[in-house]
């Protein structure tokens, strides 16, 4: 069990946190089935903007295209941030990006260890996940009410011990030998955040872009991408600010793929 100085209690986060205006209330929540559901619900609710829900343990924890998320308690970071952005919904991939850049960030930062963004939404270190985030979002006529992004992270647990996940996951403390303070990890993360958000807000939304794109692990690398079933193959040639990864296939032409309908997978 995790001790009292590393459990997410909202006290410890907000103790030193210094965010400049976007982070406004931590909800500790020492177990729960989802923070994504929780933050829809409050955001449904009115909960403000800035309003971020966090758990030592998640019994329902999923990833994208409804996969599980499998986290051991008092372990890792799972957590929800709520936005109520003033973006048009084809925008809205700009939350996934600067949450994962702040994720990408946040981990140097505190470690010293480099991950990658491997599109649309996952954190790599050395070809195995590490963390993803998860994007959802209400919205009427185009115009987005609130988003809720989900950051599920592999802190200080050991993917090796779970023969479902020990090929393609890995863990922060599998990297560093030890144990990383999560708290501390959490208000990195939280304030490279706020900063991104305060830089889309002002306008700046192609700096984030470039500082997201710059951390891809699949650019110029050859890929397969698995959707409704069908296999396409190629290299992976760029990455759009909406979202989009355009594939070199292999008789040479190029294709679009749009975020939300595959999966990917790097060849071994």
């Amino acid at each position: 069990m995790s001790s009292i100085a590393d459990r997410l209690l909202s006290s410890a986060i907000k103790d030193g946190l210094h965010t400049s205006s976007f982070i406004k209330e931590v909800l500790y929540y020492q177990k729960t089935e989802s923070t994504n559901m929780i933050a829809k619900n409050l955001a449904t609710d009115g909960a403000r903007e800035g309003t971020v829900v966090i758990t030592d343990e998640q019994t329902k924890g999923r990833g994208r295209l409804n996969r599980t998320w499998l986290s051991p308690a008092n372990k890792n970071i799972l957590m929800s941030v709520i936005f109520r952005p003033e973006l048009e919904v084809s925008k809205i991939f700009s939350l996934t990006m600067l949450t994962s850049l702040a994720v990408v960030n946040g981990i140097k930062e505190t470690t010293g260890l480099r991950s990658l963004i491997k599109w649309p939404n996952d954190i790599f270190i050395k070809d195995k996940k590490v963390g993803g985030i998860l994007t959802e979002f209400n919205a009427d006529h185009n115009r987005v009410n609130f988003s809720i992004v989900g950051i599920g992270l592999n802190v200080n647990f050991n993917p090796l011990l779970y023969p479902e996940i020990k090929d393609t996951a890995t863990s922060l403390s599998v990297h560093l030998g030890g144990k990383i303070s999560r708290v501390r990890l959490v208000q990195s993360i939280l304030r490279h955040i706020d900063k991104a958000y305060n830089t889309l807000n002002n306008g700046n939304g192609f700096q984030i872009y470039k500082e997201w794109k710059a951390c891809s692990l699949i650019i110029g690398r050859r890929v397969k991408i698995v959707s409704s079933g069908k296999i396409e193959e190629g290299i992976a040639e760029s990455l759009h600010e909406d979202g989009r990864l355009t594939l070199k296939c292999e008789d040479g032409t190029q294709k679009e793929i749009l975020n939300g309908d595959v999966s990917l997978r790097l060849p071994q």
